[in-house]
């Protein structure tokens, strides 16, 4: 699977330590902060990530792009010491019965049928203008 690192190091000493780890893992340095690798295994990176939790602290952010993770687009991010997933499908066109459902539908001609209400204040002007 072909993994994309992107760090921002919250100090030296952690940015030295997972730079290291990086070049040790077969990652390669693509840009400033930027390191790609295009075969490592999901295993690979489980414990990848281990190793980086042992480096950083709370103002470290890393950013794990993966494609393909099961036919989906897989974010991981490491932030104020938390890891998080996002998971992102391929898009798929909407059937005609998904897009516009009957319900939906009336619900938004009851929101067109109703008049705009004026607000209180701009009634009341007009009344003591006349």
């Amino acid at each position: 699977m072909f993994v994309s690192i992107v760090l921002e190091p919250g100090s030296i000493d952690s940015a030295r330590n997972i730079f290291n780890l990086l070049g040790h893992t077969g990652f390669k340095q693509i840009q400033k902060s930027c390191w790609e690798n295009a075969s490592l295994s999901d295993a690979d990176l489980t414990s990848l990530k281990k190793e980086m939790d042992r480096y950083t602290d709370y103002y470290d952010n890393i950013r794990i792009y993966q494609f393909p993770l099961e036919g989906k687009f897989v974010i991981t991010e490491l932030k104020e010491k938390k890891w998080r997933r996002l998971v992102l499908n391929s898009a798929q066109p909407k059937s005609a019965a998904q897009k516009a459902s009957p319900a939906s539908a009336a619900r938004r001609s009851a929101v067109a049928a109703k008049p705009a209400a004026r607000p209180a204040a701009a009634s009341s002007r007009l009344k003591t203008q006349r």
